[in-house]
């Protein structure tokens, strides 16, 4: 049975010579850490690569076609790539985790999470990487962090202020 789940997708094996896709990209990197190629990973690759903004496994699960996978495999899928460094887990202020790629090799991109519409915009500065570089030379190795930032948007507080003043 688990051989059925391979695939012979040719981006599951062939690099198109130009800039790489997030497929592409995801399939190195699978391949890299001793892990398969499967129709339901291509599936959830394309439907990352499809987003620039974090989204919850949920989100994903609708984005895939009915015959791509079921819930669970979305969040094994998703445990796999984590563990590759595919993708970041990010976390909205009700705890549900959100996913996006990070394939382009660049540092942690961090986002402040609208709390009414749920909305994530990019943090252009945070100087954490600088952190990480401290505690490497200290000899910690296998870092990792966790910061989340939360607020109110400008639209939504727009939209409160409207409401309230009517």
């Amino acid at each position: 049975m688990i051989a059925a789940t391979q695939s012979n997708h040719p981006l599951g094996t062939v690099s198109s010579g130009n800039v790489p896709s997030p497929v592409e990209l995801g399939c190195e990197r699978l391949k890299a850490g001793g892990m398969r190629i499967t129709k339901p990973r291509i599936a959830l690759l394309e439907a990352l690569g499809r987003h620039s903004a974090p989204l919850a496994i949920e989100q994903l699960h609708q984005e895939l076609s009915r015959n791509a996978c079921d819930l669970v495999t979305v969040y094994r899928c998703l445990a796999v790539f984590e563990q590759v460094g595919i993708v970041q887990r990010s976390f909205l202020h009700n705890g549900t985790a959100q996913y996006e790629l990070t394939l382009s090799g660049t540092p942690k991109r961090y986002n402040v999470v609208c709390k009414s519409c749920g909305a994530a915009e990019p943090v252009d500065y945070f100087p954490v990487e600088g952190i990480h570089e401290v505690l490497r030379e200290r000899g910690y190795a296998n870092l990792s962090h966790l910061v989340e930032f939360f607020g109110v948007c400008p639209a939504c507080q727009q939209a409160n202020t409207k409401r309230h003043s009517h």
